[in-house]
């Protein structure tokens, strides 16, 4: 009898453990189940935001977001639906993956190569995955040879990204014999030129000036561009906006559907600088952007003729070349050769008697003009030893421009070796904080 009682006792735990389970199952049909022993992961309810302890059933159709803890990634969506009893997509697990955060840069693109498999736009980077980099258009410096970058199994990578230089001066290969010819331009064959535009009555922007890229968010430009005559001060930054890859004169972008625009951050010049129609001492500025131009074969940034020799005199008879958007129907970006003529020449001439002492001129070696709002762009001359472009100085002013464009083709500008010592560690500075983004 004994024995028939215990062994009753051991079926009816048997069908009891039994039943339970089909109820649980009953009970959890069509729900999903989440992981319960993932340390690293944390699941909440999608929208509601609310916290789901690891282990919980999820109701048909109801939505989770999954998150990992730090250094640890979900290589899939984070966002998962319970589908008649399946998660959809499948549940992954919270893995060590590299940060690509981390291989981002200005200056460098990349690819990844994982398993022999090359993938271009990597977002989530596998342990074992190798990384090669390469400069972006309008950069340089890396060696072909440079080893890849490895995820190790920890989730971080063996080296330190790479970074690029800027490459200033170079142009396409068709752009030179437009460069002499004083032809309209293409886009990319002026890279470094700028467009300064103004808003003065808070409705539309209007051309007031050129300028030269010398980093991706540091232009260089006349000072006279950004002075209130009535207030004798610099106006406020948040009049201009400063457009590179810029082929029409007009603001409207819709033409230029390439083209990219930026605020101004800051602008710089000299102290001693003087607005005089007949003068413009030190008429030099340095542009800060809000936001970096992405460099591509439309933009990219000029050489700087700064002299260390000590030997800053222009002679007369360099060749070179301004750009602007001149008296054209179009309003189209065109190069205009220019011939320099030296300080103590151009002073001899009856108009220049009061030339400043930063100043040389520029004489029109063809039929196009210089206009009203080609001042602040650049002289531009090719290195005969470095092959590449050079600003060698900034259109200032031309007595005369009696009308919207000089007529008598003669200009001045500002030798770019005249900026003091607080514009030159201003640019060094601006340069450095471009350089932190490569």
């Amino acid at each position: 009898m004994n024995h028939y009682n215990k062994y009753n006792r051991i079926y009816f735990g048997i069908w009891t453990i039994l039943i339970k389970s089909v109820w649980i199952v009953a009970q959890n049909e069509n729900k999903c189940q989440l992981p319960e022993n993932d340390l690293h992961l944390a699941a909440r309810l999608h929208p509601q935001n609310e916290t789901v302890p690891l282990g919980s059933w999820i109701n048909n159709f109801e939505t989770v977001h999954l998150e990992c803890s730090e250094d640890y990634r979900i290589p899939i969506n984070a966002t998962f639906t319970c589908q008649d009893g399946e998660w959809t997509p499948a549940l992954p697990t919270c893995a060590q993956y590299c940060d690509d955060q981390s291989l981002l840069g200005l200056s460098t693109f990349h690819v990844c190569i994982n398993n022999g498999i090359v993938v271009r736009q990597c977002q989530r980077i596998e342990p074992n995955a190798a990384v090669i980099f390469r400069c972006n258009p309008g950069y340089e410096g890396l060696d072909d040879n440079l080893q890849p970058m490895q995820c190790t199994s920890a989730g971080k990578f063996n080296a330190k990204r790479p970074t690029c230089n800027v490459e200033c001066g170079v142009l396409r290969p068709s752009t030179q014999s437009r460069l002499d010819s004083g032809a309209l331009t293409e886009q990319s064959e002026l890279p470094w030129q700028v467009a300064i535009y103004q808003k003065p009555d808070n409705i539309t922007y209007k051309l007031i000036c050129g300028g030269s890229v010398i980093s991706p968010s540091v232009i260089i430009t006349a000072a006279h561009c950004f002075w209130d005559i009535a207030t004798e001060q610099k106006m406020p930054i948040n009049f201009f906006q400063v457009a590179a890859g810029k082929y029409y004169r007009d603001y409207d972008m819709a033409k230029d559907p390439t083209a990219q625009i930026a605020d101004v951050a800051e602008v710089v010049f000299s102290s001693s600088f003087q607005y005089d129609e007949n003068n413009f001492y030190k008429d030099i500025a340095i542009v800060k952007l809000k936001t970096p131009f992405i460099f591509n074969e439309n933009i990219s940034a000029v050489c700087l003729n700064l002299r260390t020799d000590g030997n800053t005199y222009v002679p007369n008879d360099w060749i070179g070349s301004i750009v602007g958007y001149g008296d054209t129907e179009n309003g189209a970006l065109q190069s205009v050769p220019m011939r320099s003529i030296s300080y103590h020449s151009c002073q001899l001439s009856r108009k220049f008697v009061n030339l400043a002492g930063d100043k040389f001129c520029l004489q029109n070696e063809g039929e196009v003009n210089v206009c009203r709002g080609d001042s602040g762009g650049g002289f531009v001359m090719q290195n005969s030893v470095t092959k590449r472009y050079e600003l060698v100085g900034i259109i200032s002013f031309s007595p005369f421009l009696n009308h919207e464009c000089a007529s008598e083709g003669i200009v001045t500008a500002t030798n770019i070796n005249y900026m003091d010592r607080e514009m030159l560690q201003k640019l060094e500075q601006f340069k450095q904080e471009d350089e932190a983004l490569f």
